[in-house]
């Protein structure tokens, strides 16, 4: 269960792997970096509180896991791949089949700060 984020001045990269490509239905997203608006960690209360919205598809267990693609009015499509983590990774990105990326990484200030270090230089 793990989110990997590579990230250069072209490209972001999230590959998900083991059992989250089976939860999310998914093996990951690519977006230019010239889409991403805003990166920042944000809590999980947070996250969940601007809205997750209708699955479609994905995994939902309460508390446990919330992962694939969710539609959202207030907030358009988004892509989640969260377990229990206090804080997560939220990327904003515009112009891309995602509007938003809510990432469960290992250091979330580390990687946000990589991501815009390549999209802000």
């Amino acid at each position: 269960m793990a989110v990997q984020v590579d990230v250069d001045p072209e490209r972001l990269i999230v590959r998900l792997t083991g059992a989250d490509r089976l939860w999310a239905l998914s093996a990951g997203v690519r977006a230019p970096t010239a889409a991403v608006t805003g990166v920042r960690p944000v809590s999980r209360a947070e996250a969940y509180a601007r809205g997750s919205g209708w699955r479609l598809p994905g995994t939902f267990w309460p508390g446990l896991i919330m992962a694939g693609t969710y539609l959202s009015r207030t907030h358009g499509r988004s892509f989640w791949c969260v377990h229990r983590a206090e804080e997560v990774l939220l990327v904003e990105l515009d112009g891309q089949p995602f509007d938003r990326l809510v990432l469960e990484v290992d250091q979330p200030v580390a990687v946000s700060r990589a991501i815009a270090r390549a999209r802000f230089r």
